[in-house]
C-alpha cells in the first residue's frame, strides 16, 4: 500500500473485534512510530503499549471522569457536534480495543509536542497499511498516566491510541475535506498553486467530489 493510500483509507476506529493483532503488526506499527522525523533529532516519543485488562479498566475509568469535568466546560457547539457523530462520555473503545498504545514525549527535547505529534501520525498510516484500526484520544487529562504506568515524571502524556482490526470498514461519506484551491497557495495568500492541471504527474484533481484520486494507468 503506497502512502496516498492509506492516508485515504484512514479511518477513526471506536469499535473492534476481539481479535488480537499479532506482535509483528504491533511492532510494525512502533516501529513507524520511532523512524518519525522529530526536532534536533532528539527522538522525545515514549510509547507504552497496553494490554493488561485491569489497567485498561482504570485508564478508562479515569478518562471517562477527565471527560465529565472537561465535558461541563466545553463550548455548546462542541457538544452538539459530539452528539450529531455519536461521540459520548462512555470511552468503550479503551477496553475493547486489545491494545492502548499510550503516548508520551520527553518534555527536555525541543519542539518535543510536534515531533511526538508527527509519529502519532505515522501511527494512524502505519496501522492502516497493517489492516488496523486506531483512534487519537486525548481525554480532558492525562497526567494520571505517568505514575500507572510508571512513566517518569519528564514524559508528558499526549494522547492515547487504541488499535486493533476494527469491527467494519466505515466510509468516507460525509467526511470530505476542502479543495486544495482553499488551502494551498503560491508565494502569497490566495494565489492558486494550479489552475485546473494536476499538481503532480500522477494525480488528477476531482473538485466535485472534493478530493484526490489517482488516475488510472
Amino acid at each position: 500500500m503506497d502512502v496516498l493510500t492509506a492516508i485515504r483509507m484512514r479511518r477513526s476506529t471506536r469499535k473492534f473485534k476481539r481479535r488480537k493483532p499479532s506482535k509483528e503488526r504491533l511492532l510494525m506499527v512502533l516501529e513507524a512510530a520511532r523512524l518519525a522525523p522529530s526536532g534536533a533529532n532528539r527522538q522525545p516519543l515514549v510509547a507504552i503499549a497496553v494490554d493488561d485488562r485491569e489497567l485498561k479498566v482504570e485508564i478508562r475509568k479515569r478518562c471517562e471522569e477527565a471527560d465529565r469535568k472537561w465535558w461541563r466546560l466545553a463550548p455548546l457547539w462542541f457538544r452538539q457536534w459530539a452528539k450529531e457523530v455519536g461521540i459520548s462520555l462512555e470511552k468503550g473503545f479503551l477496553t475493547s480495543a486489545p491494545y492502548l498504545l499510550c503516548i508520551f514525549g520527553d518534555s527536555r527535547a525541543p519542539y518535543w509536542l510536534e515531533s511526538v505529534w508527527l509519529a502519532v501520525g505515522y501511527i494512524t498510516l502505519a496501522a492502516t497499511e497493517q489492516g488496523l484500526g486506531c483512534l487519537t484520544y486525548t481525554p480532558g487529562k492525562m497526567h494520571f498516566l505517568n505514575p500507572l504506568l510508571r512513566v517518569p515524571g519528564r514524559f508528558k502524556p499526549v494522547a492515547i491510541v487504541p488499535l486493533g482490526f476494527p469491527t467494519a470498514i466505515r466510509s468516507n461519506r460525509g467526511m470530505c475535506r476542502k479543495p486544495l484551491e482553499q488551502i494551498a497557495y503560491l508565494n502569497r495568500y490566495g494565489a492558486a498553486v494550479f489552475t485546473g492541471e494536476a499538481c503532480w504527474p500522477d494525480v488528477h484533481i476531482e473538485r466535485s467530489s472534493l478530493h484526490l484520486s489517482t488516475r488510472e494507468k
